[in-house]
């Protein structure tokens, strides 16, 4: 796991930190089952994961299921939500964070006190000034996967980042964002069960690479777009319906049929998927180097979309150390702050292996919960 982080992450990792995701993520898994969340039995490859070592409860609600479990197992313990409150800032005394300034829902001001304070706020993902910042080609052309289509709320908007460099915080890897193909065609969260095609109906990369490769990949195609295509035998995630009730998924009972619709040359597409399934059944692909097949693409209804890139993780952010304190830039710490999870870069570098986000984030997050609780 080790070795698939840093080869994705281009060996720009934090070593230190990369390791200490892989070492505690078999324990992360069993307090994550204490805290009620429920595991699918199956191991599986997720999509860059590079091998097959992730757990899922289910393929259609696993956020949500994670989401539940550790609030309800939080409010157990006595925790207090205060929902609709804006954090504005951070509250410094004699060089220690000491709590919270924040903005409730009537409009009023609040100082929240505490001896230590958390930021798990997420990436910047949505703020596209702070993006371009880091990033300059990642303009307002790209939506992000949690708003791809601009109509709805996106709260990545770095708000923790922000708070935390008006204190000095140093950043690491902020500059690397990672762009997926995800709102589209896309159906499947895990290796093996569908095909990316071109616009010509030839694949073009390999499907089990990494998000980077997959991303320069589409990048390269006419009109930087692809095809997702799967067939009845996949497990689709919750999007299904939905994909399928606003026509960005259709249905196809043939190829021929599905290529008309798609507007590719029959031909090629028939030929693509011929090929694809003979190396299905070798578990080999000789052209990509794919060798993860869960089944092969023959079973009507085909299912297919178009897709592009969107704007979905920060691959970076605040630096910090292996006790997920704040670093700032002079190498020091600040005391009373900790921060975890996609508001944190380190141990990624220039990208991340499919399925340690989440990972990264329980591993650091109960690593600055213990040492807050502790100071």
């Amino acid at each position: 796991m080790l070795q698939n982080m840093l080869e994705v992450g281009g060996y720009l990792n934090d070593v230190e930190l990369a390791k200490i995701v892989c070492e505690n993520s078999e324990d992360t898994v069993y307090w994550l089952e204490r805290m009620g969340v429920k595991w699918d039995g199956n191991i599986y490859q997720t999509v860059a994961g590079l091998h097959p070592r992730s757990h899922i409860t289910n393929f259609v609600r696993a956020g949500y299921d994670y989401v539940m479990a550790l609030l309800s197992s939080a409010k157990r313990m006595g925790a207090k939500l205060a929902l609709n409150t804006k954090a504005l800032d951070l509250i410094e005394k004699d060089e220690r964070v000491i709590g919270i300034r924040v903005q409730n829902p009537d409009g009023s001001i609040t100082d929240l006190f505490a001896k230590a304070v958390i930021l798990a706020t997420g990436g910047f993902t949505a703020n596209v000034e702070l993006r371009s910042k880091f990033d300059p080609r990642l303009g307002s052309e790209f939506p992000t996967t949690a708003n791809p289509n601009r109509k709805s709320f996106d709260g990545a908007t770095g708000d923790g980042l922000i708070m935390a460099q008006k204190l000095g915080a140093a950043t690491k890897d902020a500059e690397f964002l990672q762009l997926i193909p995800f709102w589209g065609g896309r159906l499947l969260d895990y290796v093996g069960a569908d095909i990316y095609v071109n616009n010509q109906g030839f694949r073009f990369v390999n499907e089990a690479a990494s998000w980077r490769d997959v991303s320069n990949a589409i990048l390269e195609q006419d009109k930087r777009e692809m095809w997702a295509i799967t067939d009845s035998q996949s497990k689709k995630g919750a999007s299904l319906g939905v994909k399928l009730m606003n026509g960005t998924v259709k249905k196809a009972s043939t190829i021929k049929e599905m290529a008309k619709a798609m507007g590719v040359p029959i031909q090629n597409l028939e030929e693509t998927i011929r090929s694809y399934n003979k190396f299905s059944a070798e578990g080999m692909d000789p052209i990509f180097g794919k060798k993860v097949f869960t089944q092969q693409i023959n079973q009507p209804p085909f299912y297919f979309g178009k897709e592009k890139l969107a704007v979905h993780f920060c691959c970076g952010g605040i630096k910090l150390n292996k006790n997920a304190e704040v670093v700032k830039l002079d190498g020091s710490i600040i005391p009373g702050l900790y921060v975890c999870g996609e508001a944190s870069g380190g141990p990624h570098g220039h990208d991340r292996l499919g399925g340690v986000a989440l990972t990264s984030a329980f591993v650091f997050g109960r690593i600055a919960g213990r040492n807050a609780v502790t100071m």
